[in-house]
Parts: structure tokens; sequence; C-alpha cells
């Protein structure tokens, strides 16, 4: 059996001297007190074919993966400051490199959510979705602590992120938006209640910063001296975490679509808003650029804005007949249109979408779409709104200290809509995730300082909805010099192995399979 250093031992006599310059040493007596984590970095990986799993949730996020995908479990403790406290078992899975003979290593791909599947992200998208990496990398996906197999939060019915109040509040007669948005909130803290019981144990570590020593776990039963790392959204700031833990074994780590490092609720939330509004803008644009004759929406985009606007909160009172007989009231019209706005293959389509929601037109392909986008995107960022499930708040809740109360968020709902009168109504809720969370945040996580850590590629579009391009440069300071920043000029959300991100897809490429960097702030166009 290989035995592995954990890395939490210091090396004896001079070699510990780089180490602890690295990332810190303790007192000969703090050093003997530290548990033993010898048998989690020991361990050897089983991988068998996933049709042959047994567990029914693997068997289910899998069902997409193929034949040749490759399933495994990895255990972890609760809390590796004291692994008596219980074990969990997180599920992995794996494409193995198609040039075994020029075989890179591993490519440990974090999605984003948080909370979400990474074995269904990464069975959806197929080694094909990863530009040329499969072809030099095994993929390794896992469910992170938390989340789908590996021992999931729960909590009761009703604790998924409030659906979206009225539009408007122009109504002097009707119900007050902000009002009923309070109310659903509080509905939701109650429901959120349970969750320490329903959950178990392990609801107190399911931040980023436990996750960071899950990634080195699997680091070293890999068989890696490095981890080569691919993180989409909240992906990033786990890759971050694990850049500021464990900077000497960092390989070559490429963040796309970053987050922000230092998480609160209501700054993070508005700034979404206001980049999904920037992001419908440019969908706007990139049809009334073609003028009149060729854009159903006009040539005039203050004036297309206003129309989609309008046409949204006409959707309040008078939903449109759609796909498959169902009708599309103003919800499912933006969660539909995010979806659209999020994906850079569905983003073309998103201006025909639109004009069938303003001039109340049949649904055409714009619309089915539309459904898949949505689908897909639940992958590398389910938003703000649709996927705010247990595992999600569990994340979220741990990595920040903000707490709202229903009142706070109804305060702010005007803020929201300013900010977007289409999303804003929807995204309010977004501030409202961890009202009623039964644990205490920790901000420990915000501190990603990872100045010795090597160079790290960092990529968000400028019209990224889900993750403002702002955060990346949030992100490159707090990394501090190994950070090395790029955009792009278009939209969508977590665009590398895109059809449609050829420069994007080149520069990434050139960095996972020869270790050739662009130049910092390089965007592409």
């Amino acid at each position: 059996m290989r035995s592995v250093l954990a890395p939490s031992l210091c090396l004896p006599l001079a070699a510990t001297l780089l180490a602890c310059g690295l990332t810190g040493c303790a007192s000969r007596d703090e050093a003997a007190a530290r548990p033993d984590l010898t048998r989690y970095y020991d361990q050897e990986i089983s991988w068998e074919p996933c049709s042959r799993e047994q567990d029914r949730t693997v068997r289910d996020e899998t069902r997409d993966a193929g034949r040749t995908a490759e399933c495994a479990r990895l255990t972890v403790p609760y809390t590796y400051d004291d692994p008596g406290k219980g074990e969990l078992r997180l599920a992995l899975m794996r494409y193995r490199a198609a040039d075994r003979d020029h075989r890179l290593g591993s490519l440990v791909v974090g999605f984003g959510g948080p909370g979400v599947s990474g074995l269904g992200q990464l069975g959806a998208r197929g080694p094909d979705g990863f530009s040329k990496a499969a072809g030099r990398y095994d993929l390794v996906a896992f469910d992170a602590r938390g989340a789908g197999a590996a021992s999931p939060a729960r909590c009761g019915t009703g604790s998924g992120l409030p659906a979206a109040a009225r539009g408007r509040d122009d109504d002097e007669d009707g119900p007050d938006a902000a009002a009923e948005l309070a109310d659903r909130v509080d509905d939701r803290a109650k429901a959120l209640r349970d969750c320490a019981e329903r959950t178990g144990a392990v609801l107190p570590y399911l931040g980023t910063a436990h996750a960071a020593r899950d990634l080195d776990v699997l680091r070293a039963a890999l068989g890696e001296d490095r981890l080569n790392y691919l993180g989409y959204a909240h992906g990033t700031r786990l890759g971050a975490a694990y850049a500021h833990r464990y900077p000497h074994k960092v390989g070559r780590m490429v963040m796309d679509s970053v987050d922000d490092p230092a998480p609160d609720l209501r700054k993070n939330a508005l700034a979404r808003t206001a980049a999904y509004q920037k992001a419908l803008r440019h969908a706007v644009e990139i049809c009334t650029r073609r003028g009149d004759e060729d854009c159903i929406l006009g040539s005039d985009t203050d004036r297309a804005m206003d129309s989609v606007t309008a046409a949204f909160n006409r959707l309040d009172e008078h939903p449109l007949p759609w796909v498959g007989g169902r009708t599309l009231g103003r919800e499912a019209a933006v969660t539909q249109t995010m979806g659209l706005l999020r994906s850079r293959v569905g983003l073309p389509e998103a201006p025909n979408l639109l004009a069938a929601i303003v001039h109340r037109l049949r649904p055409g392909e714009a619309a089915h779409m539309a459904q898949e986008a949505v689908a897909r995107a639940g992958g590398k960022d389910s938003g703000d709104r649709d996927g705010a499930g247990a595992a999600t708040a569990g994340v979220n809740c741990a990595d920040t200290r903000s707490r709202y109360t229903a009142d706070q968020v109804a305060a702010a709902y005007d803020d929201f809509v300013e900010a977007s009168p289409v999303f804003g109504p929807a995204l309010a809720a977004g501030m409202a995730v961890c009202t009623g969370w039964p644990q205490a945040g920790d901000d420990a996580a915000h501190d990603v300082a990872a100045p010795r850590a090597p160079k790290i590629l960092l990529h968000t579009p400028e019209f990224d909805p889900a993750t403002p391009v702002a955060w990346l440069h949030r992100m490159a300071r707090a990394l501090g010099p190994s950070a090395v920043t790029m955009t792009d000029a278009g939209g969508g959300h977590g665009v590398y192995g895109s059809s449609d991100a050829d420069c994007v897809n080149e520069k990434v490429d050139e960095f996972l399979l020869e270790g050739k960097l662009p130049a910092d702030r390089t965007r592409c166009t």
C-alpha cells in the first residue's frame, strides 16, 4: 500500500524549513497533539464501472455518463481536527484520458452551485465537454460533502428559496411585493429549523474550508504530488481555499467564472442581479445591432429593453400559452431567460425568446433551447434561486457570517428591482439564503491569499450573469501575485469547453496541456 505523509504533519529538520515557510508550523508540542490522518491519506481508490454501482443516488447521478465512466468512494472525516467525530464517504467519478500514452495525470473538476452533484454534471457534459483536456487527463469529479451521495444535507419541505414576488408595487390596491416576499422568507426560515435534526452531525462541517482538505486527501488517493484542478463558479472558491492552505501542492489550476472570495449575501445577490440585467442588455444588443429588418425587437436597444421589462410585468397577470400545452408566467419566464443567459451556446437564442414574450408569439425553437439551457446551467452554477436547497444553503451559510432577517430582505426589495426590473423581484430572495439556517457561519474561508502558489489562471466573460466580472478581479487581488487573469468579450457562464469559445478554449488548453500561460489581463475577442 502506498504511504502518503499527511500534510498537517511537519517534516523534520531541514526539510521542515521550506514547508513551514509556506504553510506555517506549530511547536513540537502542538504538532504532537495533532490527530494522525495517515489512514485517510493512505487510501487507494478502487474504480469500477458506474453501471455496477449499487447506490441509487449514484446510479441516478451517472445515468447520462456512458459506459466509460468509472465510480468510486473516498472516506474523509467530518473534521480533520477531530476525526473521531465521524466520517463520510465522498462519491467519485472519472473518465480516463483518451491518450493514455501521453497522460498528464488527473484533472479534478469542481463544479458550481454549491451543493450540486459533481458526478451528475461531469456525466451530463461528458469528456468532450472540456475541449482538449480529456485527451491528456483523467477527468475526476466528486460529490462534495453535504451534496448528492456524500452524506447529503437534508431539510424539510419548503426549504428552497422563496418564489418571486410580484414584479411591481405600483398598484395601490394590490398586494405589497416586499411584504409578500418577507412572508415567504419567514415561511422558509421555519422550514429550515429541522435541518440540523435531519442532516445529523455533519451539518457544522459543510463549509469550503473543510472541503479544501478533502481535495488534498483526493489528490493523495489519486497518486498525484500536485493537484491539477479546474473549477467553475463556487468551484473556483474551493480551488482558492486549497491554494491558500496547500500552496506547494498546487499544480495547473484554472478558475472559470470566478466567484467572490469573501461572500456577503446581500452584496452578492445585488451584484448578481445587476450582472443578469447587464447580460440581458447584451443579449438584446446582439439583436438590435442587426437593425429593424433583422431584429424583431427593433434597432433601438433602450426601447427594446423597455418593451422587455413591460412584457415581463404583464406576465404577472397574463401568462402566455407555451411549450407542451403549459403556460409561461413571470417566474418561468425569468428562469428560462436566465438559463439562456448562462449558456454560451444558448445565448444567441435569447433575443428570440424575448421577442416571443414581448410580442406574445407562439414559442419556437428558442423556448425549447431555454428549457435545455436551464437544465445544463445547473451543473456549472445553479445560480441564485434554482437549486438553493439544503446542500446549497449548507455550504453558503457555513462560508459567511452574514444573516438577514425577513424585514431586512423586504427593506432591500426596491434596491433589487432598481438593479434589474426583470430579475430583481426573483433574485431578492438570494439575500435570504441563510435566514433561519440553524448553524452559525464562519468567515475563515474568506482568506485565500496564496502568494507562494504557482501561477493560477482565472477567467470570466465580461457578460457573465451569475459571477460578475468584478469578482474575477476581487479574487485575483485576494490570491495575490499567483493570479493571472483573462476575460473575453462574450457572455455565458463557465464557458471553458463550450463549442463557441475558441479563444478561451485555446488559452486554457495551452496552460493545462503545455503549462503555457497567457499574459496577465488577456482579453479574448
